[in-house]
């Protein structure tokens, strides 16, 4: 049987875990005592780029906190990653077995449960906190597990230089959700969205501060208008999953949105600044020293909700656009004065000059006061944009 969830083929009714079950019982013993486990994971776990990214940070960070020595074996026969060579920057912590025949050998291995580690997808949750957040948040300042080596830095140069980008430039990786990518989930989804437009400003800002910007995505990304110092890398010769893996890897710092790709960066130690965050529970960025605005949420009069009173409401954790537009409840895009604001604030923490005023602290505490443990971001390291709370203090009560 066919298991949708994790791609797996349920072979406690296999032939082969039938016919030779005391040979697998016998190679069972010997590979526990070997402390190798086989990973039981989501199906996004493997399609969607950031859960790729996501859950086997998360698990490997998470053995490693708990001083639980494993050799993890992924059997990946049949599925095809959102990005390969993101897989294969975990597979130097991770055995990603692809052949057919091994895997087939294998497999009725995963019958015996303390073989199996199984992987759940950690960030994604309906209603509650997410998993993977406590674990980031414990892991704090260690260094990232994933790295460049210096091959691929020098490859990566090479075609940063074809994209434009001069010698020992420094760059931020700009992406913003559209419904291109995935079309099929857009009706769910769509709240999430935004326009990269909205972010030319702070762009601007970026390059003006001496940067360049290097807008990420597909092919079906609205295309850039001509911006000095800005690379529309969707629509390039360079596009492709080494090179987004690579750019994630080496920007100063990731400016997006609710959108995963931004993980990549996160899990190579790169700091986000994160716009028009929605639903309202998931505003706090996963990783310690990001920084996220939140979308502002209308009732159906067209009133501004405060703060306290929408994270007190089940829709600060809905998660279709269709339980919104029931209430008729909308959200409101950040405005590009407010991202430009938040790109300001990352590139003066980065600086080390950042200037804050007498009640910044105080706008930041009520502010995470009101995320409880029941919302999708406990307890997130994160903290919110300072420009975004100054200009939205009424709405703190």
């Amino acid at each position: 049987m066919y298991d949708r969830r994790t791609g797996l083929n349920d072979h406690r009714k296999g032939f082969l875990g039938l016919l030779f079950y005391p040979f697998y019982a016998i190679a069972a013993r010997v590979l526990i005592r070997a402390k190798v486990r086989f990973l039981d994971v989501h199906i996004w776990a493997l399609e969607d780029v950031g859960q790729l990214a996501m859950d086997f940070d998360t698990y490997l960070k998470q053995q490693i906190l708990s001083h639980r020595k494993v050799v993890p074996v992924l059997l990946c026969l049949g599925r095809k990653p959102a990005n390969e060579a993101l897989l294969a920057h975990w597979s130097k912590h991770i055995r990603v077995i692809r052949g057919r025949w091994i895997n087939e050998l294998l497999r009725p291995l995963m019958t015996f449960p303390e073989l199996v580690d199984s992987i759940p997808a950690y960030s994604i949750v309906h209603r509650g906190a997410a998993g993977n957040h406590g674990v980031i948040s414990q892991w704090a300042d260690r260094a990232p597990l994933l790295h460049l080596s210096a091959d691929e830095n020098a490859r990566g140069e090479a075609q940063l230089r074809a994209l434009g980008i001069p010698e020992d430039a420094w760059f931020v990786c700009v992406h913003s959700r559209e419904a291109g990518f995935k079309p099929v989930h857009d009706w769910a989804h769509c709240f999430r969205n935004s326009n990269i437009t909205d972010y030319a400003e702070a762009m601007r800002e970026i390059v003006a501060r001496g940067g360049w910007c290097v807008r990420m995505g597909d092919a079906t990304m609205q295309p850039l208008p001509r911006m000095p110092g800005v690379v529309d890398y969707p629509h390039s010769p360079s596009k492709s999953d080494w090179m987004d893996v690579f750019l994630c890897a080496r920007c100063r710092f990731f400016l997006g949105n609710t959108s995963g790709i931004y993980i990549v960066a996160g899990v190579f130690g790169r700091p986000s600044a994160l716009a028009n965050k929605a639903p309202l529970s998931a505003t706090y960025s996963i990783f310690p020293g990001d920084i996220s605005i939140p979308k502002l949420l209308l009732d159906p009069q067209g009133r501004t909700i405060p703060f306290a009173e929408a994270f007190a409401d089940v829709a600060s954790e809905y998660h279709l656009a269709t339980e919104f537009a029931e209430r008729g409840l909308r959200h409101i895009d950040n405005t590009p004065q407010e991202i430009a604001e938040l790109a300001t604030e990352m590139l003066d923490r980065l600086d080390g000059r950042i200037a804050e005023e007498t009640d910044d602290a105080d706008l930041q505490a009520r502010f995470r006061a009101y995320v409880q443990p029941h919302h999708y971001c406990w307890p997130a390291p994160g903290r919110i944009g300072r420009g975004f709370l100054r200009r939205h203090r009424d709405l703190l009560g």
